[in-house]
């Protein structure tokens, strides 16, 4: 998936949108599907940073479990609220 510049304001969410978006940020049946995009998603960026990095998928998800296994990052689970 070549990279795509996506933003949008999470201010002109209606009510309803924003009640889906935080249901399926914690629905568990899409954490994988969430984890790989994220992985894409990082690739992408790492590229277009230095085009003449060969990175993918499996090199940013093999980083990620390197940094969890070394304790050089620490992930907690966050509750998910709005301020």
């Amino acid at each position: 998936m070549p990279y795509q510049d996506i933003s949008f304001d999470f201010e002109d969410l209606s009510e309803e949108e924003l009640e889906e978006l935080l249901d399926y940020s914690e629905a568990e049946s899409t954490k994988n599907d969430r984890y790989a995009l994220a992985c894409q998603v990082l690739a992408n960026m790492l590229v277009k940073l230095n085009p003449e990095t060969p990175c993918n998928i499996e090199i940013v998800d093999l980083t990620i479990c390197k940094l969890l296994i070394d304790g050089d990052i620490e992930f907690t689970e966050q509750n998910h609220s709005l301020h």
